[in-house]
Formats: structure tokens, sequence, C-alpha cells
């Protein structure tokens, strides 16, 4: 009886640390992995609207519509909805240096149920047209700017 209780506890035990490392790695922010670069299907891109007041305008529209709910209204990552998500959105304010038009388009397109994300933002491929992502990237690019100018 007593190998049988020993066996059981350090079961009980391994479940324990593997479930205490698990939720670990799940709240890690998104901030501190490191960001892999996109694949090649979207690593060449260029935004073609970069520059385009009328795409900025656009975009700007757009984001609002979709994305403010949990990137905020100046892309700070702490929208209404931010509070309740783990990993939470990270600020395009704050890490404007580490996105490319690629990533941004990439991430955009396929959201962030792929790994190694693991968030909840949806894929917005099948949502918004390629040109609308474009003008959502040329928005974002005005609030990376407007913070590096302030």
């Amino acid at each position: 009886m007593s190998r049988y209780m020993t066996l059981f506890l350090l079961l009980g035990l391994c479940l324990g640390l593997i479930t205490a490392c698990d939720s670990k790695m799940q709240s890690t922010p998104q901030s501190n992995k490191n960001r892999p670069d996109p694949p090649d299907e979207y690593s060449h891109l260029e935004n073609p609207l970069a520059g385009n007041p009328e795409a900025e305008t656009s975009g700007r529209d757009v984001y609002r519509i979709h994305c403010v709910m949990c990137h905020g209204e100046n892309g700070a990552g702490d929208g209404p909805a931010a509070m309740s998500l783990n990993p939470k959105p990270e600020s395009f304010v704050t890490n404007q240096d580490q996105f490319s038009d690629a990533y941004l388009f990439w991430r955009i397109s396929e959201g962030g149920l792929i790994k190694p994300f693991s968030s909840a933002m949806p894929s917005w491929k099948s949502i918004l047209s390629e040109e609308e992502i474009w003008q959502v990237i040329s928005h974002l690019r005005t609030l990376m700017d407007s913070s590096t100018s302030s």
C-alpha cells in the first residue's frame, strides 16, 4: 500500500510542477519573446501605401472599427478588452523598431493563434482586404511616428 501511495504522491508532484511551469510560460509577456521573422510568403512584403495620407486616414478608420478594443486608441495595447487578455497586446509605440512591414502584415493576416504567439488576436485575412491591411499598417506608422516626435 505504501508503494502505491509513494507512486501517487510522485505523480501528483510531477503534475503540479508541469502545471506550474505551463501557467508561468503562458503568462510571459509577448514583448519578452524573441520576435520571429515572417515566413517566406510574407518576408519580402513592403507597404505599397507607405506615406500616403489617404491610406493613413482609411487605416485609422479600419483600426478604430477592428483594433481599438484590444490595442487601444493610440496603439499602446491598452484597449478596454486588453485587461482580460493573456498575453496582453503589445504596444506599437514602444516596440516600433521591432515591426517591419512584412512582420505587421503577417501578424495581422494570420493573427495570434499561430505559434509562438498563442494570443487571442484573430486572423484578419478573410475579413480585411490586402489594401485595408496595408492601410492599417500605414496608420500604425503614424502612431509610431507621433510617439517618437513627442
